[in-house]
């Protein structure tokens, strides 16, 4: 039998016997056996160990405020592109561009490659991220096409938002190189937090003996119009004082449309060389092994063609609807000596004006408001964004972010490091932090100043509408700090679309004024007169905005009338519950609810607070006489001796429901803030929280929204016929807002344990900048914020400021935002200062307690100099200092009291 045959009858092929010939023995013709021990000791299995680390699912977004953005994850790569008015940051189609061979990766349409040739040996190209595709570098497969150019081995990743830091080095590669990347983003300055541009920044160190010639090569792909395909590339090249600029474009299709605009990237320096409009590997990396530099060629009209059927000008390729390339790249060439140090600066821009929010009345029953929109419904309302108002193309933006370079990177490291100058944890720091992001994954801010969050964002859908009412109750704390505009803004959207008999919105659809009827015309839930009434006046006692008041005080009015008139049916002065009608949209409640009742006796505190100052005396006390007699029965109908119960219907037939839910005093947490003292009684406030943390904190999960006496560990879900599990569930901006109502009641450790469990949780599933709930990015989270209150125990009202630290030490810094500046409260042994980082900071009183101040001698004074302040000590100890009229205190000022 020949050798073949032989091994064919035994099942052998002949590929494995001459691959393992040693491992095949024969005691006769007939016996043929395998030895496997040998085969996994000489030959083992290719083994890699994969840990929850090596994900890549969240990233900072690098953006401005309503201007879309791009989310730059560790490895190196750029996700979820939002600039273009696309689904689902906007009503235009969604992103879907496809590479060639079509697998969907995103990575090729912004990266970054350095070509480096050590004297003597032969050139060599790193891509600037870690491999996710076969795409690479506008490339299939660039290890068999290049097998000179790779992916760097290894990136070293850190951020804190609007910062991301990533250090790039390869055993390979006889240098390191860092990147800075941001989108300016400074508090009290919405222009400049809302520029639709980021900064890179570089820097390549030499870490060899010898020299090495290092070109830093940057490349954009034209994206605009991607979803168009009768179209032809245009670009131009600008060269200014101190840096290159290309921009790109396309025509042929109608300049209305969503994806219609500019976008393009400059080289800070005139010594760059620039390549645009090149389409395929065919010349491009060829010329990058034989040229240190780029040819300084504008080849877009190489990318176009005349259709010869049609006689219209279009891309090539144009027969694959969405691939057709073009590619543009800047370079800078330097010679570094061993150790030497490279920097230079990339800034990319967009410019995509129309920004749609409302269809024509004909198109709206075609209209599916969960999808995107096609090309043939017919665009009626441009909302546009904010940077329209300032830049006319993508160019303008380039030359504003480039002339400004130095101030908004001083600007928006200056916040980063006067946050972080702070003496709590960097955990909590970070958590904080995090929830920024939010500011640029979800927001819309519109031409004329209009301003919105989305409930939640992910990358293939939105989840709930704008501003949605209940959910911005939590998140709107960070924006109103940080830009109380913006928050007033979204407050007056909902003004807007209130209706005649007072009724509130839950949201607002893309327009954000409620022309898509239909959409989210939501206004059953009874919570929601009772969050806009607290949100409304609380902005108006932070800020003092008398013409804000102004404007929004007759719809307060309206709300309050509302639920006394139509949504107490009982007539005892408080809301009723009626089943599920709240933001807890899966929670049953009947009769009278702690988590409303806590929300209605705020309202009604600040609707008094409001009247006084407006000399509203008779609804002043209509106000009062519900305020009395609502607090008096929450206390009666809903105190167990340990906390307020979920609900009472001692009027109905539904009983009493012995539930502790988290949120059950949330009104609460906003009188803290909009310091007008307790609402409910102290004492029981504070027991009531130590029962929920005892109830409803597991550290193996979190802290859930609600438990029950008779269930010690999770509700049966299973046994009821709940849709969706809200109980059990931890909600994060729920967590968080009620860590910092831990602190604000001296609750410390409890607060740390609640937001370090968060701040795990979120590290682990590598989610740190998306967290979940209904959707990602979501709003709720926001309320991060209100723990730098808390942290102060303060509480603004009419230029009063009010601060009770709840740090434990005698000396510390802090930090946190007014209306219009952000500073630094100090307290040092016998005296506490105060320093404006930015903006001005407006008082007329300071109240002081939880302080190592003297009760006599006291002084107060402001750059050196004594003020004509009135101080007067109580029997508390506690320190009032008021002045005869509003003070303001300059950037870089100090106030000293001692």
């Amino acid at each position: 039998m020949k050798r073949r045959d032989f091994l064919k009858s035994a099942g052998i092929s002949t590929l494995a016997a001459a691959t393992f010939p040693a491992l095949i023995s024969a005691d006769s013709k007939k016996t043929i056996t395998i030895n496997t021990e040998k085969l996994d000791e000489e030959k083992p299995a290719f083994k890699e160990f994969f840990t929850s680390s090596d994900s890549v699912r969240s990233g900072i977004a690098l953006g401005g405020i309503g201007t879309g953005g791009i989310e730059l994850r560790k490895n190196g790569q750029f996700y979820n592109w939002t600039i273009f008015n696309n689904h689902p940051f906007g009503t235009g189609p969604a992103f879907e561009l496809l590479n060639w061979p079509h697998n969907g990766d995103e990575e090729s349409f912004l990266f970054f490659i350095v070509r480096y040739q050590v004297e003597g040996e032969p050139v060599k190209l790193k891509l600037l991220q870690i491999n996710n595709s076969l795409n690479e570098g506008g490339l299939t497969g660039i290890a068999y096409y290049f097998p000179w150019m790779s992916c760097v081995q290894n990136i070293e990743y850190s951020g804190r938002f609007p910062f991301v830091n990533m250090k790039f080095s390869d055993p390979e590669m006889p240098f390191t190189v860092e990147m800075e990347s941001f989108s300016p983003f400074i508090p009290h300055d919405v222009k400049n937090s809302a520029l639709p541009g980021i900064y890179f920044n570089f820097t390549i160190k030499n870490t060899s003996a010898k020299k090495v010639n290092v070109m830093l090569i940057s490349s954009q792909r034209n994206l605009v119009g991607y979803d168009q395909w009768d179209k032809y590339f245009v670009s131009f090249v600008q060269k200014k004082e101190g840096y290159i600029y290309f921009n790109q474009s396309v025509e042929g299709i109608d300049n209305r449309w969503h994806t219609s605009g500019n976008m393009g990237m400059a080289s800070l320096s005139n010594d760059t060389t620039y390549q645009v409009g090149w389409e395929h590997r065919h010349n491009f990396y060829e010329n990058l092994l034989f040229d240190n530099k780029l040819p300084n060629a504008e080849m877009t009209e190489g990318r176009n063609y005349t259709d010869p059927t049609s006689g219209k000008k279009v891309g090539r390729m144009g027969h694959r609807v969405k691939d057709q390339r073009m590619f543009s790249s800047l370079a800078v060439t330097k010679d570094l000596d061993s150790n030497a140090v490279m920097e230079h600066s990339f800034v990319i821009t967009w410019h995509f004006p129309n920004n749609y929010g409302a269809f024509n009345a004909e198109d709206k029953d075609k209209v599916e408001f969960d999808k995107p929109y096609t090309a043939a419904q017919k665009i009626t309302k441009n909302i546009g964004h904010f940077y329209d108002y300032f830049f006319g193309n993508a160019s303008e933006v380039a030359q504003y972010m480039v002339e400004n370079k130095k101030d908004l990177s001083q600007k928006s490291k200056r916040f980063l490091k006067d946050f972080y100058a702070s003496d709590i944890d960097q955990f909590v720091l970070d958590q904080i932090n995090s929830q920024l992001n939010t500011f640029v994954t979800s927001s819309t801010l519109t031409r004329i100043g209009k301003f919105a969050l989305r409930e939640g964002m992910s990358s293939e859908k939105y989840w709930g509408p704008n501003n949605t009412m209940d959910v911005m109750l939590y998140g709107s704390p960070m924006v109103l700090a940080l830009f109380p505009e913006l928050q007033k803004e979204a407050i007056k959207t909902h003004r807007d679309v209130q209706t005649e008999k007072g009724e509130i919105a839950h949201g607002l659809g893309f327009d954000l004024d409620y022309t898509q009827q239909g959409t989210w015309g939501v206004y059953h839930r009874v919570d929601l007169p009772g969050n806009y009434i607290q949100m409304a006046l609380r902005d108006f006692l932070w800020t003092n905005d008398r013409k804000f008041l102004d404007e929004i005080w007759n719809s307060v009015k309206d709300a309050v009338d509302y639920v006394l008139n139509e949504r107490d049916k009982d007539k005892d002065f408080m809301p009723d519950m009626e089943g599920i009608m709240c933001s807890y949209d899966n929670f049953p409640m009947y009769g009278l609810s702690s988590y409303l009742g806590s929300q209605w006796i705020t309202a009604l505190t600040l609707s008094v607070e409001v009247s006084k100052t407006l000399g509203d005396k008779e609804f002043e006390k209509k106000c009062k006489t519900a305020l009395d007699k609502s607090a008096k029965l929450f206390e009666e109908k809903l105190w167990n001796g340990k906390y307020y119960r979920l609900y009472n219907d001692y009027k109905g037939n539904k009983g009493i429901d012995e539930g502790c839910m988290t949120d059950q005093v949330i009104g609460q947490w906003i009188a803290h803030m909009s310091g007008v003292g307790y609402v409910l009684k102290q004492q029981n406030v504070k027991q009531a929280l130590r029962t929920i943390v005892d109830m409803s904190y597991k550290k193996e999960i979190g802290l859930r929204n609600c438990s029950w006496p008779q269930y010690k560990e999770l509700f049966p879900i299973h046994k009821s016929d709940l849709w969706v599990d809200q109980a059990n569930t931890c909600w994060t901006g729920v967590e968080l807002a009620f860590a910092s109502f831990l602190i604000y009641e001296g609750l410390y450790e409890d607060a740390l344990k609640v937001i370090k469990n968060v701040d795990d949780r979120y590290r682990k599933a590598g989610l740190y900048w998306d967290h979940q709930e209904f959707g990602g990015h979501y709003f709720r989270p926001m309320s991060a914020w209100s723990i730098v209150n808390a942290m102060l125990g303060m509480g603004v009202n009419q230029e009063v400021f009010s601060f009770a630290p709840k740090i434990p030490k005698n000396t510390f810094k802090m930090f946190f935002a007014a209306a219009n500046s952000t500073l630094h409260y100090i307290a040092e042994q016998g005296s506490v200062s105060f320093i404006t980082l930015s903006g001005e900071w407006k008082f007329k009183k300071i109240i002081l307690s939880n302080h190592t101040l003297k009760s006599e001698g006291l002084s107060v004074q402001i750059d050196g100099k004594t003020t004509d302040a009135k101080i007067m000590v109580d029997k508390n100890k506690s320190v009032s200092i008021e002045w005869p009229q509003t003070i303001i205190l300059d950037e870089n000022s100090k106030l000293v009291i001692s």
